[in-house]
């Protein structure tokens, strides 16, 4: 079984639509969709790398004229097609590493949700990112927190801190850790990103407890997210 049909095994759905609802918007995030929704702006396009059923584009649709969505799992991406439907919709299946389908400096925003950790080339990926955006185009990405504290905890009772899966990532027979290749902490993202030329703006801390995960984001924020720029 390859890869892909791993992802639209792990991911399958029944087939119909989901109505999404509005996300509010808090001084405090409470996920990491929340997160991604905080961030302020507009502009004609966006893209979602990794935009599953299309919930987090959903979002978007009053603030650009153009929802573009990468999905590696073609089940997610037709289920993203059929929920999205009425709206100005463009699917791409594909790996975030190379997506030929889209010109170069023509997004004003490109957001991403736990998708770097799943991206073999998290390098190509990024360099990826810097090319589709604009000149003062912005990414807004976000992954688990490999430095949580609930994370160090376990790694201190010597059992892996998996981000996806129970069981230290073994709760499913398909994919280990739900497909996970890669871990981050605030700084090694921010490397990543600063690697292809991008400029840091802003991290975010959330998680369901609203401000503590404020208090120390590298030690108390569930995930690690990123406000970043392509300079210009």
């Amino acid at each position: 079984m390859g890869l892909n049909e791993k992802y639209d095994r792990f991911y399958q759905t029944d087939g119909s639509t989901t109505e999404f609802v509005k996300l509010p918007i808090r001084r405090w995030p409470l996920d990491r969709a929340e997160a991604i929704v905080a961030v302020e702006g507009t502009g004609e396009a966006i893209l979602d790398i990794g935009c599953g059923n299309g919930s987090l584009l959903y979002q978007f649709r009053q603030r650009y004229d153009r929802l573009i969505g990468l999905e590696y799992s073609a089940g997610r991406l037709r289920q993203a097609e059929a929920n999205l439907a009425g709206l100005p919709f463009e699917g791409i299946q594909g790996s975030a590493e190379v997506i030929s389908q889209i010109s170069d400096a023509s997004l004003d925003r490109i957001i991403s949700a736990d998708v770097i950790e799943h991206i073999p080339d998290v390098f190509a990926a990024a360099n990826e990112m810097f090319r589709l955006l604009k000149p003062g185009g912005v990414l807004v990405i976000n992954t688990p927190n490999i430095a949580f504290i609930k994370k160090r905890l376990m790694l201190l009772a010597g059992r892996f801190p998996s981000t996806s899966q129970p069981n230290e990532g073994l709760g499913s027979d398909l994919l280990f850790d739900g497909g996970h290749l890669h871990y981050f902490t605030y700084r090694s993202l921010r490397l990543v990103l600063e690697r292809s030329g991008f400029q840091m703006i802003r991290p975010t801390a959330f998680g369901r407890f609203g401000a503590f995960h404020g208090l120390w984001p590298t030690l108390t924020s569930v995930g690690v997210q990123w406000l970043a720029r392509k300079p210009g």
